[in-house]
């Protein structure tokens, strides 16, 4: 091969490895590289958060925060490879922005809330997301494109609890949401009570078992799987007892465990959930716990005993079990074997429940109500959008009337946006569970950060139990399209440049030949 070919073949390989190469120097030369950056409460949510990650190396944990992305305020935490930074003192119901790093390498700008202090609680429950990393990286994703406070997690992250890898990848693949919200979870069986689940989050009391507070709901997390590491349930029933004796005041009392005490599966007919049953439910029934939410099952299902709802969110990610009518049992009321998550929307006077599949289509649906009113929903499953100007969004609008009292009468509405009403429209008469449902084509014609906002019955004619799901906002990123780039004319422009700069170098060695 002539000199002339071999050079032009060398830089036509380095025009190709450049990008690569500075690539792997840029990360090389980092000093710390920050990954699985997550949000929790360990105290109470109005006036904390607790900020976790972890670094690729041992390094100072500093959080520097503020209302802005100026900050002003800084928290400084031990050093290590994991890293728990708590900051208190915050004001309720605010938005906070935050950074994250060692002094001198810092994350990009995040952001959190703290409680909203108007009594009502949004939230995320689901569970068992194993190993199939393309559906629950999915469903996390599709959860961050719905506004909530905060995430439950009924256990089973992983296929096992001791691999580090395993709880990496996890981490990566529920990225989109652990960005967005804190996030509260319960040691399933996978997790084999082991140091890696209580090195990754970061929770109230002993972390294995612990309550806390939001809005009118108080939440118990318990270990059901104690007996698989030879333990009992002692001192979980004797400390449950006085947790909730201290807490019988609040509106909700809501569960999180990992096995059910109630399931349509050859598990329950095989006694394997006796204990849970024998021990844990008369502790339920006698404090008038108002739902229990589990996972194990890798299916969905509603139950009701004595009263109490049990929801089994068993699977955005576990391989599903068959929801076979054969293991049915007398509480069952729906189950169905899907990938899922359910959003419970809670005010004092009423607890609104949605089972979603990942594609945002209704799985189940009841709410609970404690007045004799009629009562609008207003509901946009996913109320985050972002695409390129001039692109069309179908917004599917459900209005429903979930009070206890059918509406006689036409109530006015509307579609806003940050600087326009853009539509004006009438919501029918609607009986108790009856809906009314239409589409709305929403699209901008510049780029930028647009907000829609979506009022039923604004002139207030309805006495209803809530006005709180009267109004939805909805965002919407408006991106520019991109515009083409000519990748072979600039190649070709590279390869030519540097060749000109190869000229003398040919010469030379031509002449010395």
């Amino acid at each position: 091969m002539s000199t002339k070919r071999k050079l032009l073949v060398i830089t036509l390989i380095l025009i190709f490895i450049m990008p690569a190469l500075v690539q792997f120097f840029q990360a090389s030369a980092e000093e710390i590289y920050t990954r699985e950056v997550h949000l929790s409460w360990q105290n109470d949510p109005s006036t904390t958060m607790t900020i976790s990650w972890k670094t690729s190396e041992s390094t100072s944990s500093i959080v520097q925060y503020g209302l802005d992305s100026t900050y002003g305020l800084e928290e400084i935490g031990l050093p290590g490879l994991f890293h728990v930074v708590e900051l208190t003192g915050l004001t309720p119901n605010t938005a906070y922005h935050f950074r994250i790093g060692n002094g001198e390498t810092w994350s990009l700008d995040k952001d959190f809330k703290t409680e909203n202090i108007d009594d009502h609680a949004t939230f995320f429950a689901m569970g068992d997301s194993r190993h199939n990393r393309v559906d629950r990286a999915f469903s996390a994703m599709q959860m961050s494109q719905i506004s909530a406070d905060f995430a439950v997690f009924t256990g089973d992250f992983v296929d096992s609890g001791l691999d580090v890898i395993q709880w990496t990848n996890w981490f990566y693949d529920f990225r989109f949401l652990l960005n967005e919200i804190p996030f509260m979870p319960v040691l399933g069986n996978h997790e084999k009570n082991h140091s890696n689940y209580y090195d990754n989050f970061a929770l109230p009391g002993k972390e294995e078992y612990y309550s806390f507070n939001y809005g009118p709901i108080h939440f118990v997390a318990l270990h059901t799987c104690v007996p698989d590491y030879g333990g009992t349930f002692d001192e979980q029933i004797s400390w449950l007892h006085a947790d909730l004796q201290a807490h019988n005041d609040f509106a909700w009392k809501i569960v999180i465990m990992h096995r059910p005490a109630f399931a349509s599966s050859p598990r329950y007919n095989s006694g394997d959930y006796d204990d849970v049953k024998a021990l844990l439910v008369p502790i339920f029934e006698q404090y008038n716990i108002s739902m229990v939410i589990t996972g194990h099952d890798h299916f969905y299902e509603r139950l009701i005993n004595n009263n109490i709802t049990y929801v089994i969110a068993g699977s955005i990610g576990a391989p599903l079990y068959e929801f076979n009518p054969f293991y049915r049992i007398n509480q069952s009321i729906t189950g169905e074997s899907t990938y899922h998550f359910t959003l419970l929307d809670v005010y004092p006077n009423q607890l609104d429940f949605r089972a979603f599949r990942t594609d945002y289509s209704l799985l189940d649906e009841f709410t609970f109500n404690k007045e004799d009113k009629p009562d609008l929903r207003v509901e946009v499953v996913q109320n985050k959008y972002s695409g390129f100007y001039n692109e069309t969004k179908e917004i599917k609008i459900r209005i429903t009337n979930i009070g206890e009292q059918n509406i006689s009468e036409t109530t006015a509405a509307s579609i806003e946006s940050d600087f326009s009403v853009l539509q004006t429209f009438d919501v029918p008469a609607l009986d108790v569970r009856e809906s009314y449902e239409f589409q709305y084509n929403w699209s901008v014609s510049e780029p930028g950060a647009y907000n829609m906002t979506i009022n039923i019955d604004i002139n207030e004619i309805i006495d209803e139990i809530g006005e709180g799901n009267n109004e939805i906002v909805l965002s919407y990123t408006a991106l520019e399209i991109p515009k083409k780039t000519n990748y072979t004319s600039n190649l070709i422009m590279i390869a030519s440049f540097v060749l000109m700069l190869m000229v003398p170098v040919i010469k030379r060695r031509r002449k010395n030949n």
